[in-house]
């Protein structure tokens, strides 16, 4: 009967975390699966700890997890020495994704010369010609081989630049 009732709590429980999950802005949706990911491995572990299948230390390890990430905003926001550090780590972590999501904005755009002086290909050279050249270029110098990102994303802008020309 406990097990039941248990069951049937959980249940609603987690209807009613999808409920929320489903109304938040899709910005939020990562952080509520991260904190309720967080609270459901201290529970778990509470559960485990009161049946003797974990020790207390990590139950209370499992429980001070999401209590920590509290305490570091709270922190942060009364101990102002505190709040730079925490601050700066947050820019750096927007930095690397604005970057990551930037993409093909880092590198500068091919023209068609470009293109064509890269894959060693003429002006007037057809698709048969342009795939060949790539596929020689790119298993030199592709990353798993031993090339870089850099110039194999060049190689593969040059060759979609000249067969979409085409």
């Amino acid at each position: 009967m406990a097990r039941i009732i248990l069951l049937i709590a959980v249940g609603i429980f987690a209807y009613l975390a999808w409920q929320k999950f489903q109304a938040s802005p899709p910005r939020q949706r990562r952080k509520l699966l991260l904190q309720w990911t967080l609270v459901a491995v201290a529970l778990v572990a509470v559960l485990l700890a009161i049946s003797g299948r974990l020790h207390w230390v990590g139950a209370a390890v499992a429980v001070a997890l999401p209590i920590l990430g509290r305490a570091l905003g709270w922190l942060g926001r009364h101990l102002p020495w505190l709040a730079p550090l925490i601050a700066g780590r947050a820019q750096a972590r927007r930095e690397r994704q604005s970057t990551d999501s930037a993409g093909a904005d880092r590198s500068p755009t091919l023209t068609t010369e470009e293109a064509r002086r890269l894959l060693d290909v003429g002006a007037n050279a057809s698709r048969e010609e342009i795939v060949n050249a790539h596929r020689r270029l790119i298993q030199k110098l592709h990353p798993d081989r031993g090339g870089n990102d850099y110039l194999a994303s060049r190689i593969n802008a040059a060759k979609a630049l000249l067969l979409r020309d085409l």
